[in-house]
C-alpha cells in the first residue's frame, strides 16, 4: 500500500510536535484524548486539536466511547506516515 500525497502529509504532521507526538502514540494502539494528554504531558485542547486536524486528513478515526471518553486510533494511512517518520529518523 502506497501513501498517494505523502510529501504533503509528511510536511502537515511534522509542523507540529503535538500532532507527530499524537500520531506516534497511537501507532501503538488505540488511547483517549485524556491518555495521550497525560502521556505527552501536553493541554487537553492541544491534543484535541491535533486529533481533530489528523481526523480530518484521514489519519485517525475514533473506535469507539467509554463513559465519557472517546478512543482513536491510527489509520492505515496514519500507521504507514508513521513507519515513514520512523525511517526519516534513521
Amino acid at each position: 500500500m502506497s501513501l498517494r500525497g505523502s510529501g504533503r502529509l509528511v510536511e502537515f504532521v511534522s509542523s507540529s510536535e503535538v500532532r507527530v507526538k499524537v500520531l506516534a502514540d497511537l501507532s501503538k494502539g488505540p488511547k483517549t484524548t485524556t491518555e495521550l494528554a497525560s502521556i505527552e504531558r501536553k493541554h487537553l485542547s492541544h491534543v484535541s486539536r491535533a486529533l481533530a486536524e489528523l481526523r480530518a486528513e484521514g489519519l485517525v478515526e475514533p473506535v469507539w466511547t467509554s463513559s465519557r471518553e472517546r478512543y482513536y486510533r491510527a489509520t492505515s494511512r496514519g500507521l504507514l506516515l508513521s513507519v515513514q517518520f520512523l525511517q526519516m529518523l534513521k
